[in-house]
């Protein structure tokens, strides 16, 4: 699954009709219904602002959303969604505003041109504003005190978070949140013959 990590937008016109598909990185519906407040704003005369989503949640589990926003119902906020499933994009939205052109598409044509302007936008990302999605872990690390300091830089490169923190007579003790990979990538460093590593299965979402 992807993740697109820019927002980026793109128009097409169907039968003077157009629609200017917005895609923006979100992390919960919250963000997208701003956004749409936003363009319905900016776009005063336009006639819907339509939008499909996806989401990865704590429990790995994806949630997906729509709205048509006054179209026939089916006609906008599924296709989107469609497309985004097809594609395997997660934690994004893609808002579409149309701007009624005076010729009724009827309803395969709103179809066609809310999916084609969805799939266009998606097109215009480059591969290097993916991230691939990765599952979080929740990882046990022990280590003395006198490597404390060298552990914490290396949290830090891999992008991690220190969920919780303790202190004995021995060391440090940190619950970490990081990736499958960059668990893998701490095992394999030098810094790793120093510490007691272990996933916590307590603590896993």
């Amino acid at each position: 699954m992807l993740i697109p990590t820019q927002p980026i937008d793109f128009e097409i016109e169907q039968r003077r009709s157009r629609f200017i598909a917005h895609l923006t990185p979100m992390n919960n519906e919250s963000e997208l219904k701003a956004l749409q407040t936003e363009l319905r704003q900016a776009h005063p005369k336009a006639s819907h602002v339509c939008y499909g989503f996806r989401l990865m949640n704590e429990s790995r589990q994806i949630n997906e959303g729509f709205s048509d926003d006054g179209e026939p119902s089916g006609t906008s906020g599924p296709p989107i969604l469609k497309v985004l499933q097809h594609k395997n994009l997660i934690n994004c939205g893609v808002l579409v505003v149309r701007y009624f052109g005076g010729t009724k598409l009827g309803t395969g044509g709103l179809q066609r041109a809310y999916s084609q302007s969805t799939s266009e936008v998606i097109g215009r990302i480059s591969d290097a504003d993916f991230n691939e999605w990765e599952a979080d872990i929740n990882v046990k690390i022990s280590g003395g005190f006198d490597i404390e300091s060298d552990l914490r830089r290396e949290l830090a490169k891999v992008n991690s978070q220190i969920l919780d923190e303790n202190y004995t007579d021995e060391g440090v003790s940190l619950l970490v949140k990081l990736t499958e990979a960059h668990h893998e990538q701490l095992k394999n460093t030098v810094l790793s013959r120093h510490l007691t590593i272990s996933i916590d299965d307590e603590h896993q979402a």
